[in-house]
């Protein structure tokens, strides 16, 4: 069982390595979004407590996804009776409803484990490494979805690097890595409308190469009309850029459908500042896109090394000069691609993460025969 804040896009090659090696997967949250993809599990949504609802209304939080969100102890522990999981899952305890999770999950003698999106080995003593010494301490298992550049011996406070897969059947994503490069080259940023992913650095970057032929797409939910009013100023943005022409959006495309939109692109470029654990560059990689990424971005060892595949994402010129080298020719573009999906299919098999999350059921055995 997972318990998360929300599904999100990030969980679902996890769901479905799992589920298709023959294992039961539930999901329980305390929200939803409209492009979440439920195509292999449709998680539980938990109502907030009375006592949730009362700290939402005296921190003005009065949102499902709130940090204070949280069902009862009591009606979660018969929630945790009913499934009667093998293996609980939890994001973190930062928030209220993960916390409640680990509390039922312990007090019932359940198999527990801990996850989260910080480096693998932290500094000492700092909040994350403190959090995860307490886990050991008490033999709980800690993951991350990060990669660690350092392979050393694991120390106290760090935690194992159980990577993103792919969330398309392999079927489906037979042979893009080998699909035609098309010309001009298409750009795509798939990311949330925030202004820490990078929106307006990337136009204000793709402005000073405008002489260079591309199309660039925006691809994200668009759920609120505070999402709908930074879209609308990127447009206004791009105009003033002179690069509105080659610029559309593609919003509220369910997961389940993306791959036909990565597949659409040959360069995804994602310029997010300190992203903890970004997934849509994985995504990329998996369905045959070349990747540029911030390079203090948590999934930033997901990729090939070397500066020809990052940039710092607060300098739109070098932003450019990422881009540049890439989309001069097609002889560059499609030995990017070739290296980024090498990269990807050699640190995120389906083998080696099934692996993994076997190693964590009840007595460290195998949950299940697999299939």
């Amino acid at each position: 069982m997972f318990c998360l804040p929300r599904y999100h896009t990030n969980a679902v090659p996890w769901v479905r390595i799992l589920t298709s090696a023959g294992h039961h997967v539930a999901v329980d949250v305390v929200e939803t979004s409209v492009t979440e993809n439920h195509a292999l599990v449709s998680p539980n949504v938990m109502a907030p407590s009375a006592l949730s609802r009362m700290i939402m209304r005296r921190r003005s939080s009065n949102i499902p996804n709130s940090p204070f969100s949280f069902p009862g102890v009591f009606s979660y522990w018969k929630r945790l009776q009913a499934e009667d999981p093998d293996v609980v899952i939890i994001r973190g305890v930062t928030r209220w409803f993960c916390r409640v999770a680990a509390l039922c999950s312990i007090l019932q003698g359940r198999r527990l484990v801990i996850y989260d999106q910080e480096d693998a080995k932290p500094s000492a003593w700092s909040g994350t490494w403190v959090r995860r010494a307490v886990f050991h301490g008490l033999g709980i298992p800690h993951f991350t979805s990060r990669l660690s550049p350092n392979l050393g011996p694991a120390k106290l406070g760090d935690a194992m690097s159980l990577p993103f897969g792919s969330p398309f059947e392999p079927a489906r994503t037979e042979g893009l890595e080998s699909r035609p490069l098309q010309w001009p080259p298409r750009i795509l940023m798939v990311a949330k409308y925030r202004e820490r992913k990078g929106h307006s650095l990337l136009l204000r970057a793709l402005s000073a190469i405008s002489s260079m032929p591309f199309s660039l797409t925006f691809c994200g939910e668009e759920a609120t009309n505070a999402d709908t009013a930074f879209c609308q100023a990127l447009r206004r943005e791009a105009q003033a850029l002179g690069v509105a022409d080659r610029l559309r959006f593609q919003n509220n495309i369910a997961h389940d459908d993306m791959i036909s939109v990565f597949s659409g692109h040959d360069l995804l470029i994602l310029p997010s500042r300190a992203e903890p654990a970004a997934v849509s560059p994985i995504e990329a990689a998996w369905a045959g896109c070349a990747v540029l990424m911030s390079r203090d971005s948590g999934t930033r060892y997901y990729m090939p090394e070397g500066a020809a595949f990052d940039f710092n994402p607060d300098d739109p010129q070098d932003i450019a000069r990422a881009v540049a080298r890439l989309i001069a020719r097609p002889q560059d573009l499609g030995p990017a691609r070739d290296a980024c999906f090498a990269r990807i299919s050699s640190l995120a098999s389906d083998d080696e993460i099934l692996r993994l999350f076997e190693t964590f059921g009840p007595g460290r055995a195998r949950l299940h025969t697999r299939r």
